[in-house]
């Protein structure tokens, strides 16, 4: 019995022996005919790949040359009137720009975009486009004054965002913005530029003037300055947070602002309304008037003379 089981492995190496003789030649064939096509595979992709990397190193190359090159130091800026030629000089050479770009770096628009949107003068970068083969098209929102401050002898320059802006980048004087001026003889700490002034009553006399200048109320009455001294301090002393001094030195008594939500305050218009009724009378100079008070309904007001006439709305 073991001897015909003996036989029987015999028999079957045997026979794993011819299975792998044929295997072996079977993949020799299959071998003699994919070499060729092997061959030729790596040929082809060796020829793709140097191909690619040809045309990268010419693109590279090409992009390269000076004429798809742009200079920060050669822009030129069309700037409004109220900005002095220092800022178009410069933002031309800011630190942080590189002294060259290439037309076709990557996120090339949004780097310069960046690096403008950091200054000071600068509110909004508005679109940058490229413009080949060496020009940017650069649009910036720069910061307007909206009103001079004036403290004692300091002078300072805001926007209407109550943002603190550099003099010097600004033509002084300007009809645009340093008439009616701002004025208070207590600030609150002075920020950095670019920084918003944490002060309740320049932003209270930002408001009004921007008003003023909408209605052109400052040159018919001849207005020169708002002052904003006792602005949230009325509940205490009972004066008019905002007072409008004209040339005449006419005190026009304002109130409060509107954006401090007092209870029963009148608006901006009724307010003009009532200096309007005013000016009626006494005409808009105000010449012969101490002061006129339009905080109320029935504005008031006081002439200057020795007995103390009030002028009460007709």
């Amino acid at each position: 019995m073991n001897q015909y089981k003996i036989k029987d492995i015999i028999n079957s190496t045997f026979n794993y022996k011819l299975f792998l003789e044929i295997l072996f030649s079977k993949i020799g064939s299959i071998k003699k005919v994919l070499y060729p096509f092997l061959l030729q595979f790596v040929v082809f992709a060796g020829i793709i790949i140097f191909g690619i990397w040809g045309i990268n190193k010419t693109w590279r190359s090409l992009t390269d040359l000076n004429i798809f090159k742009v200079s920060p130091s050669t822009f030129s800026f069309h700037t409004p009137s109220w900005v002095t030629a220092r800022f178009s000089s410069d933002i031309k050479h800011v630190a942080a720009l590189n002294e060259q770009y290439g037309m076709y770096e990557n996120d090339l628009t949004q780097r310069i975009a960046d690096v403008y949107g950091g200054i000071v003068l600068i509110k909004k970068v508005d679109s940058i486009k490229r413009t080949f083969p060496n020009k940017l098209n650069v649009k910036l929102v720069l910061r307007k004054p909206a009103a001079i401050v004036r403290s004692g002898n300091n002078t300072y320059l805001v926007d209407d965002e109550c943002v603190l802006l550099p003099k010097e980048y600004y033509t002084l004087p300007n009809a645009e913005y340093d008439t009616p001026c701002i004025q208070s003889n207590k600030l609150a700490r002075l920020p950095l530029h670019g920084s918003e002034w944490n002060d309740k009553g320049i932003k209270a006399g930002i408001d009004v003037v921007k008003f003023l200048r909408a209605n052109n109320i400052h040159n018919i009455f001849k207005i020169l300055a708002v002052d904003v001294s006792n602005v949230c301090k009325r509940r205490f002393t009972g004066k008019s947070d905002i007072v409008l001094w004209t040339e005449n030195n006419t005190q026009i008594r304002w109130g409060c602002s509107s954006f401090c939500n007092e209870p029963n305050e009148l608006s901006n218009e009724e307010k003009l309304q009532n200096l309007l009724s005013i000016a009626k009378s006494e005409g808009t100079n105000l010449r012969q008037m101490e002061y006129v008070d339009v905080r109320w309904k029935k504005p008031s007001g006081k002439r200057w003379a020795k007995i103390n006439d009030t002028i009460e709305e007709r």
